[in-house]
Parts: structure tokens; sequence; C-alpha cells
């Protein structure tokens, strides 16, 4: 009997070790054949690129007499002559509609580079050359960099010419060719290439796939953001494919934010930034990488757009310590925003719409378990909680620490609705019965609040308190939590907050943006002329709000080390 059973077991193993590769490859296999439309159209804007087809080297600056001469003997072109151009494996950008090129040179070093600059001729263009016709290096790099100075070069064959332009940049270029053209892209992935310059790390040419992205709010300007997923082609046929962009860290999928109702296109990447220094070194969700650069969609200049790592439920989980297979993550939005995810609606009693994000078996029901809670930790009117109620169940979902953090964080970046009552990752980790929250931001466009009369000086300058659950804890003194709030705005008043620090990060980093002479490209762009960054404005605002504040948090909830009352009641 005892060997019978043996055989039996031992049949029942090889059977499973043979039939979990067949499923294996059978997965892999549809997996393949459902992507087998992207591949060519991929592999042909691939081969069409200018890492492999631009082998026509720009010339010497030519006498003006010979393109007199090749005026006088030409017809000038009526369509385009070169279609792309790189330097050494750096793409150019290229915007057709004015036939200018653009060339990132960084912003570091004061000299000007050596250039290898190839063109490729437009389709069926043969015989081409090209020239320059203006020579750049009379002029101050740095000046030509931040004016965006138009450089002038001569294309031409045996029967045609052209002039086109050339303007250098300080920022990185990201370039996206799409399989039918932009006007095809919708939310539905769609094949391209795209190609990343910059002076600082290797270029980037790969196959992706690409769509538009972003939610229900209507953009004020025609200036979509995509989702763009790396694609390769290895032994299983079209497989997603990790490239580190800009420096950042490796990942498959990645965001061109627009920041289109943001005139300044850089609150939410200063608010990304200070988000990562806030939280160094406690492994806060979503210390997501960012960087700012200039976009080419199928020959179209963009503008100024946000490079970021897309959101990886399961990636960031492990990172902070959760667990993928029983944590969960909501994001409360706006009802303008619902798309395809299902959501909970809690509207009526705490101003909540809750969408589920991530769970292991992708069951919802099990996410809006979860976050019932908090929902009721944020209920309003009539259906508010009793102190008593509030505070045993602050005190079991609540790390008092990270909330308190997170709710100073908003108040000095000046976030508002928009990341309380919209774009708040919401992480619930631990056991069914211990779990507690933890949050993040999403999406700060409307962040450093910058006023534009005396109303909206006082109204941005205020300490916000729209956010019922940090507030009313530390109305109650939940958990001690005003002693933590006072101990962390200390900490953070005496490094990221000083004046000073406060000038650095935002004065540097839109010295970057106006020292690239991106931000005169993007506002000439999108609203018609040139303008200059307000980039004093977002910083003495920003520090004239974290006094208000301060001072509001003292009226309100009076620290012990002052000596003074230390409960709502006796304020």
């Amino acid at each position: 009997m005892r060997r019978k059973m043996i055989a039996t077991a031992a049949g029942i193993l090889l059977l499973t070790v043979l039939l979990i590769p067949l499923a294996n490859m059978l997965s892999t296999a549809q997996e393949a054949l459902d992507a087998d439309h992207m591949v060519q159209p991929m592999l042909d804007l691939l081969e069409q690129s200018p890492q492999v087809r631009a082998n026509v080297a720009v010339g010497q600056i030519m006498d003006i007499e010979d393109a007199w001469g090749i005026e006088d003997t030409r017809q000038e072109a009526q369509t385009p002559l070169v279609g792309s151009m790189r330097n050494g494996e750096h793409e150019l950008g290229y915007d057709e509609a004015s036939r200018t090129f653009f060339c990132t040179l960084g912003l570091s070093g004061g000299d000007w580079p050596e250039l290898a600059l190839y063109a490729q001729g437009a389709e069926g263009m043969e015989d081409l050359s090209v020239a320059w016709i203006d020579d750049y290096t009379y002029d101050d790099r740095s000046d030509a960099i931040r004016e965006g100075y138009r450089y002038e070069l001569m294309a031409y064959t045996d029967t045609q010419y052209e002039y086109i332009e050339l303007v250098f940049t300080g920022l990185p270029i990201v370039t996206l060719q799409v399989h039918g053209g932009a006007d095809a892209l919708g939310d539905t992935y769609t094949p391209a290439r795209m190609g990343v310059a910059s002076a600082e790390y290797a270029a980037i040419n790969s196959g992706a796939w690409t769509h538009v992205r972003g939610g229900g709010y209507p953009k004020p300007i025609d200036k979509p953001s995509y989702r763009v997923e790396f694609h390769e082609l290895g032994a299983k046929g079209d497989q997603k494919a990790a490239r580190s962009v800009l420096g950042m860290k490796e990942d498959t999928d990645w965001l061109l934010i627009s920041n289109a109702q943001d005139p300044t296109a850089l609150r939410n990447h200063l608010c990304w930034d200070m988000w990562r220094r806030w939280n160094e070194g406690a492994e806060a969700p979503m210390e997501l990488g960012s960087r700012m650069v200039e976009l080419f969609v199928d020959n179209a200049y963009m503008g100024l757009y946000q490079v970021m790592e897309r959101v990886n439920p399961e990636e960031e989980l492990v990172r902070i310590g959760g667990n993928p297979q029983t944590d969960t993550l909501a994001r409360i939005i706006v009802s303008v925003n619902i798309g395809n995810y299902p959501v909970l609606d809690r509207d009526q009693v705490a101003d909540l719409w809750i969408e589920h994000r991530y769970e292991a078996k992708d069951r919802h029901e099990r996410t809006f378990e979860r976050i019932e809670d908090y929902a009721r930790l944020m209920m309003k009117d009539e259906y508010t909680l009793s102190d008593e109620e509030f505070i045993e169940l602050a005190q079991k979902r609540i790390d008092t620490r990270e909330l308190m953090s997170y709710f100073l964080f908003s108040q000095v970046c000046g976030l508002t609705q928009d990341n309380i009552h919209n774009n708040l990752y919401i992480w619930a980790l631990g056991s069914d019965a211990e779990y507690q929250y933890r949050l993040s931001p999403w999406d700060m466009d409307m962040s450093l609040f910058t006023p534009t009369n005396e109303e909206d000086m006082g109204w941005g300058g205020r300490l916000e308190v729209s956010f019922a659950l940090p507030v009313r804890m530390l109305d109650l003194n939940v958990n001690q939590c005003r002693e933590i709030m006072w101990e962390i705005w200390t900490q953070k008043r005496e490094t990221l907050l000083l004046n000073e620090a406060i000038c650095t990060w935002i004065m540097d980093t839109a010295e970057e943006i106006e020292a690239s002479g991106a931000y005169h490209r993007e506002t000439e762009k999108w609203y018609g002329a040139e303008s200059e960054l307000p980039a004093e404005d977002m910083m003495y605002y920003t520090q004239y709000r974290i006094e208000n504040v301060e001072y509001a948090m003292e009226e309100r909830w009076l620290s012990q080390e002052t000596g003074k009352a230390e409960t709502a009641e006796d304020l």
C-alpha cells in the first residue's frame, strides 16, 4: 500500500512539473499573440530612428558666397529635406512647423563642446548635404542657451535647398514618435519609439507603447500627459524592458506629465523634490524620481514636461516594509476624476470618493472594507463620531508620527483640497485586525500657491484646516500628537524650512529652467508670449506662508515647551 501511495505521489509530482512549464509557455505564447500587432510598427519606428539612419555629417561653416550660389542654382524646398538629426547617439528634438532642431548641451561647463552632428534625409530624400551657415562659437554659450539663440544651417540636394535652424537647450530632450501619429493616441496603447537625450547620461532609443493619460478634469490648454512603457524584442518575443531615465532608477513604466494647469509647469516637480527631502531616511511611500525635460511628439514641440516613474504598488509595498499579498492601496479622488477603477462613494458623509488601486487578487471589496475606518475618521456634520469613538479608532488605525508629518508637509507646500479630498494615496498596511494607514501625495500641481490679490494672500497664507482627521487629532491631542507635531516641525524649521533652504530649493530649480531657455519657449508655445518664471514670488510667498502657519499652529495647538495651554478647551 505504501509503495502504491509513493508511486501515485511521484506521478502527481511529475505531472505537475511537466504542466507548469507548459502553462507558462502557453501564457507567453498568448501574450506574444496579443502583442503581435504592436511589434512591426515598433520595429519600423526604430529602423527610422536617427541613431540608425542619420549618416550625413554636418559640414563646417559654408562661405556666404557658396550659399548664395546654391540659392541661385536650386529651387527652395517646399517640404522639409531633413527628417531628423543626432549629436553622437543623442537625438535632436525637431519642430517641423518652424523647421527648427533642438540640441541639448546641459548647463555645466563654460566652453562649447565638440559636436558630432549627423542628419537624415526626409522620406525619399537622397544626395543630401548639410552645412552650418552661422558660427555659434562666436557667442557666449550660457547666453546662447538662456536666450534661445537660433543658428542657421543649409540643407541641399542637386535640385533643392532649405534653411533650417538649430537651438541649444540646457534641459534633457525627450522625443516620442507614435505609430499613426499623435492624433491617433487615446487611452489605449499604441506602438511608439522614445528617445531620451541629455548631456549627463547615455542616450536612450527604445521601442515603447504609449497612451494619453490623466484624470477627467478638463485641461485649459491642449497639452496632454502620456504614459510610456519601454519594450524590446527578446527570446520571449515582445516584452517590457526596464530603463534608467536621466539617472533615476530602472523601471519599465514612465509618465510624461504636462502640468497643463500650472503656468509655471514646475510646482509638481518642486513638491516631489521636497517630499523626498522631507522623508529622507524614513522610507515614506512614493519617493518618486522626477526630472524636467523638453518634449517633442511626432516632430512637434510640446514644451516643458515632467518625467516621473509610474507608481508600482507591489514594489512600493515591499520598499516600505509592507506585504503585497495582504496590504491594500486606495486613492482619494474628486468625482470628475472617476475612471476605470472601482470607486466607493462616501461623499455625503465625509466628502470622499475612494478609488481602489491595489489588492493582491484585485478584490476591491477588501480594499473598501479596509478603507471604511478612514472614511469614518473623516465624517462630518451629523455623521461625525463622538470624541470617544474618534479617539479609539484613531489610536487603532493611525500612525501618529506619519500623519503629523504629512499634515505639516501639506501646510508647507500649500496643499489644499487638491491633496486632501483628491490626489491622496492611502496605504493600509498590517494584519486584518491591526492594519494602519500611511499617506502619500499625488499630482501637486496646485501647490505653492502664489497670490494675485490681497484676498488670495490671506487665503493662501493661512493654516489649512480642511483636513479633518489630523486637525481633530490635534484638537483632542490623541496619542500626544501635539508634542510629536512640534518635534517634527522644530526639526524641519532648523533644516529644510530655513529661509535660506527655501530659497535654495525653489530658486536653484527655477534657475535651471530659466538658464535652459525652456520657460520662454513653454510660455510662447502655450500662452502666446514669452514670460519670466515667477520664481521669486513662489519663494517669498512660501517663506511667508511658513511663518503664518507656525503662528496659527501656536495659537491653536501650543506645545509643552511654551508652558501655555495644551488642550483645545484652554485655547
